[in-house]
Order: C-alpha cells, then sequence, then structure tokens
C-alpha cells in the first residue's frame, strides 16, 4: 500500500509539472539531435569481411581459426597497416608527442575489431570516417596475413633445406668414401658381385684358370667386409636421396604463392553511416532530460514542504 501511494505521488508530481518537464524533453531531445549532427560527431562508416583458415598447420592445440585470429591480431600486421595509411595523419596523432604509439594503438584497437564468429570463421571490421578506406583497410589485412603466413612458411622451409642439406652433404662424403671401396675392391681383387660372379668364376676354375681361383680366393678373404661396405653404401644412398627428397619439398615451399584464406564474406565500400545513430542518440537524451527534469521537480517540491509546515505552524 505503501508502494502504491509512492508511485500515486510519482504521478501527481508528473502532472503537476507536466509543461516544464515536456519542455524540458523537447529542449534535451533537440539538443540531442543537433549534436550528433555530423558538425560534432562525425560519422563513421563500417566495413567486413568474413573468412575461413586454409593450408595452415597448426603448431599447437589451438584450433586453425584461433591460430589465425592471432595471425591477424599480430603487431606484424596491425604496424604495417598503420603504416600504408599513415594512421598517426589519418586520426590526427603527432607521431613526436610522448604516448603517441599507445593513443595510436588504442585509436587502431576501436577501430579495427578482429573476432571469432560462431561457426568458427573469423570476422574482421574496420570502422572509418572514409567507408573506401574502411573497406581498403580490410583488404590489407587480409593481404598481410596470407604474406606474413607465407613468410613465416618460407622461414621454416629455409630451415629445413640447409638442415637436409648439410646433411645431404655429409652422405655425399660417405657415398665418395664408400664407393671408393668398392671400387678398390674390383679393380685390385676382381670382387665386384657375388651373386652375379659365383657361376662364372667356378667354371672359370673347373677349365683350370688361375685368375679365378685368384678371385675366388679374395672372395674367401674378403667377403665380409665387401658384403658389409655394399651394404653400408646402398643404406646410405637411399638415406641421401630421402634427404635430396626433403631439400626439393622445401625448396619448392620456399618459392610457392599460395594463399591461406578462403573469403566468404568480401568488404564492400559503404553508403550509410553506422555511427552515430541519430535517433537513438536522441531518445537517450530526451529520456534523460526527462528524468533530470522529474529529480529536479522532486526536489523543488521537497524543499517547498518544509517551507509550508512552517508556514502552517506560524
Amino acid at each position: 500500500m505503501e508502494s502504491y501511494f509512492k508511485t500515486k505521488s510519482i504521478f501527481n508530481l508528473i502532472a503537476k509539472w507536466k509543461w516544464h518537464l515536456l519542455i524540458i524533453t523537447v529542449v534535451a531531445a533537440i539538443l540531442g539531435y543537433v549534436f550528433s549532427c555530423p558538425y560534432f560527431i562525425h560519422p563513421k562508416f563500417k566495413s567486413s569481411a568474413t573468412l575461413y583458415p586454409a593450408n595452415i598447420i597448426c603448431h599447437s592445440d589451438e584450433s586453425e581459426s584461433e591460430q589465425m585470429l592471432q595471425i591477424l591480431t599480430s603487431n606484424d600486421i596491425m604496424f604495417k597497416i598503420i603504416d600504408k595509411y599513415d594512421l598517426y595523419t589519418h586520426y590526427a596523432i603527432d607521431s613526436t608527442a610522448k604516448g603517441s604509439l599507445d593513443k595510436m594503438v588504442g585509436y587502431y584497437n576501436d577501430n579495427v575489431i578482429i573476432e571469432k564468429t560462431p561457426n568458427d570463421a573469423v570476422k574482421i571490421t574496420v570502422c572509418d570516417e572514409n567507408p573506401q578506406i574502411a573497406a581498403d583497410m580490410v583488404n590489407s589485412i587480409i593481404e598481410f596475413y596470407d604474406n606474413l603466413v607465407l613468410e613465416v612458411e618460407a622461414v621454416k622451409s629455409r630451415e629445413i633445406l640447409r638442415i637436409y642439406t648439410d646433411a645431404a652433404n655429409e652422405k655425399a662424403h660417405v657415398i665418395d668414401s664408400l664407393s671408393a671401396i668398392m671400387k678398390k675392391y674390383g679393380t685390385e681383387y676382381g670382387m665386384i658381385d657375388l651373386s652375379s660372379q659365383s657361376r662364372a668364376l667356378s667354371e672359370a676354375s673347373a677349365n683350370g684358370r688361375g685368375d679365378a681361383n685368384t678371385i675366388i680366393g679374395n672372395w674367401k678373404e674378403y667377403r665380409a667386409d665387401f658384403v658389409k661396405t655394399d651394404s653400408l653404401l646402398n643404406a646410405t644412398i637411399g638415406r641421401y636421396n630421402k634427404d635430396m627428397e626433403v631439400c626439393d619439398d622445401a625448396r619448392r615451399d620456399m618459392n610457392k604463392k599460395q594463399t591461406f584464406s578462403h573469403v566468404v564474406s568480401r568488404p564492400y565500400v559503404a553508403d550509410k553511416k553506422f555511427y552515430p545513430v541519430r535517433w537513438l542518440i536522441t531518445l537517450l537524451c530526451a529520456l534523460g532530460g526527462c528524468l533530470v527534469g522529474i529529480i529536479a521537480v522532486a526536489i523543488i517540491e521537497g524543499c517547498r514542504k518544509p517551507k509550508e509546515e512552517v508556514d502552517t505552524q506560524d
């Protein structure tokens, strides 16, 4: 019941001061409308793109889209955008002033929003007073992203090429040494291949050829070393060929031209501002003016009541 009377008292107060409150509300609405015009608040235009990661190799437990998000929000891309569009001049920031970098980063983060969508895609949104620049910045962020990932992949490929080239060179020296030993077995001891020589040597020995008996003797004496050296040579050649295949793949990856994103929604030049929303500002100013007016008249009425009670007592 007490709440009812309080509510009734408020409505009575509003009814009593209705014309004053109406004037305050209208004036506040007019001021809100006027001060939200382009002269006071520069309008901003928004451009955005939605993309999915592609051809990315994850290096941690992060998903591909999370890794994409980390790269898109990296300082490398931010500073490239700042340099390309001369944002210090664009945002009227004195680059020589103290704290200018912190201010620049703040402006960038306010106007460039990169976030994941519920569908595990990544959305890039840029707001700017110039709609063309907003759209161009979105395209540049995507371009810099592809270039940065390509550069990182190229660096890894160069490291792999260097490692496997060194390994292949070491194996090449081993192959040369083993080949020289195998050549010595062939030229000095007549040992070429046991499986292909055995029958011919047996026939030659049966016919009384002395050189055949000499070679057979060499096989008996050096067979174990020959087989060991031959097996080691073949195994080293196999590992050398695999190293060279890795080098070829790394060399190809170093020179490849590839994108790392699927753009499913491309940015366009907006023809309608998204900020400020003048009707909303006008409405909020009107409601705020009305509320302030009610508080003001409540204070006035509250001050009058004690005075009237004192006059009545007198």
